[in-house]
């Protein structure tokens, strides 16, 4: 079944008539049985708004439109005006005891409000004048409420939604404070990008998507001229990266990835799964072959029909060719340095002098996809919680060290594979790649993911060293 219409039964299927939204795919939080609590995504509800409205159901729609916004936050001094809970039984934030992420997302401001935007933007005719009336009050709530200073320069995915958020209600109300505002951030953004040469969220299966989105909006819907040019810009050097760094074989790009929930699109809905698609893969290559509720990550599948409309922005600059010599990548920032080889048999990834703390627990700083015999294998590194940071260095032509260091006296490395992992003398071992640590950890733990397997290795030490072997 096609993706599109994947998804069209499972909006049918999650859609809940007595509640007017969209019930929690059980997928969303695999292993972990929503049902009893019958909770409401508030996004995914908007997202299939904007599915019914493409499809020309416009009842369905207007019913969910004017639920979402029932649930915003009114404007107020809090940190969470004008965004949305994530659900409609979440309860509301607990005054000055909330914690952000915990008790509210302030991404929803732009999550949501860029949604309900693309609404108006392409079936304002077909919505009730209230409902229209409601929706530009709502954005207005979502520009107001954002702190100026909450998002940080190197956070691009919310930035580039805000940037062009602020600036769409600016013209839409013909307030040249907003559009002052957003060309403020807009510059802010291509300064950065302009330093580095790439976006901060380097090579993410899942922002990846969502930033091309966002460009997509600043290069087909933009507030100036600036944003038009400037998105176009962004989107090239993008899709440039993108290109060099997908291989058909493994159905995604090479590492090191600064955030990713799994390792093999086959696995998991990823945005980037969805963007390649768009751009010609089939999608049992960059999607998993059975789309329904249960499909780990599915709520990404609702971004399908606004990517769709946005998406001639980056299809046509994507070159999505099969490897055939070796392909090399380096990409520097202030304090990192991210590698990336490509061969016909294989694509690795690594990076060194990364420190950061946010999502640390979805960074990869060392992935490995190899085909020995036609069958592929799949290895990456990740960060357990008692870890601080991980470096990877290439000590050969398939050779890495991988140096972590820790917290509190204890540091781990994490290895996750799309198969049993076998355990050696001195290290383990997945299919061609060999893992051999320096010294005897104090704990090995082994363990299933929904996208994969993981193995837990751990010392009772400041820092740690392994090395890697990938044989082909």
């Amino acid at each position: 079944m096609p993706p599109l219409d994947a998804l069209r039964a499972i909006h049918d299927e999650l859609w809940d008539a007595a509640r007017g939204m969209d019930r929690y795919a059980p997928g969303v939080v695999p292993g972990i049985d929503i049902a009893p609590f019958d909770l409401h995504s508030v996004r995914e509800t908007a997202l299939g708004a904007f599915l019914d409205l493409e499809d020309g159901n416009v009842g369905r729609a207007v019913v969910a439109i004017r639920n979402v916004l029932t649930l915003q936050y009114r404007d107020s001094d809090w940190p969470w005006s004008g965004t949305f809970p994530v659900t409609a039984e979440q309860a509301d934030p607990p005054g000055a005891a909330a914690v952000e992420w915990v008790h509210y997302d302030p991404n929803w401001r732009q999550f949501v409000g860029c949604i309900l935007a693309m609404c108006l933007i392409h079936h304002e005719s077909s919505l009730p004048a209230s409902t229209v009336g409601d929706i530009e009050a709502a954005l207005l709530r979502c520009v107001h409420g954002e702190p100026e200073t909450r998002i940080a320069p190197w956070y691009t995915n919310p930035n580039l939604m805000h940037a062009w958020l602020l600036g769409h209600v600016g013209a839409l109300r013909d307030d040249d404070a907003l559009i002052a505002a957003s060309e403020g951030r807009r510059a802010l953004i291509v300064e950065r990008f302009e330093r580095h040469g790439d976006i901060d969220e380097y090579n993410s299966p899942t922002y990846d998507g969502i930033d091309l989105w966002a460009l997509g909006l600043w290069a087909t819907h933009p507030p100036t001229d600036a944003f038009q040019a400037t998105g176009e810009a962004i989107i090239e050097r993008m899709a440039e990266r993108i290109s060099v760094l997908f291989h058909p074989r493994f159905g995604t790009t090479a590492g090191p990835y600064i955030r990713a929930y799994g390792l093999q699109p086959q696995r998991y809905v990823s945005l980037a799964g969805l963007c390649t698609h768009l751009a010609g893969e089939p999608a049992d290559a960059v999607l998993p072959a059975t789309l329904d509720p249960d499909t780990v990550h599915v709520h990404d599948l609702y971004f399908l029909p606004v990517l769709s409309r946005v998406a001639t922005a980056f299809t046509g600059r994507l070159d999505l060719a099969p490897v055939t010599g070796e392909r090399h990548r380096e990409q520097r920032f202030t304090r990192s340095i991210a590698e990336s080889l490509l061969r016909p048999e294989l694509a690795v990834g690594w990076e060194r002098g990364r420190r950061h703390e946010a999502s640390l627990d979805q960074y990869v700083p060392f992935s490995a996809h190899v085909l020995v015999g036609g069958e592929p294998t799949v290895l990456g590194v990740m960060v357990p919680p008692e870890t601080a940071w991980v470096d990877v260095e290439r000590a050969g032509d398939l050779e890495f060290s991988v140096r972590a260091g820790g917290r509190d006296g204890t540091v781990g490395v994490r290895f996750v594979g799309d198969r049993e992992m076998e355990l050696t003398d001195d290290g383990l071992a997945i299919g061609p790649v060999r893992v051999r640590f320096d010294h005897p950890p104090a704990d090995i733990a082994e363990s299933t993911t929904p996208v994969g397997r993981a193995v837990d290795v751990s010392w009772n030490t400041s820092e740690a060293t392994a090395h890697l072997l990938v044989d082909t």
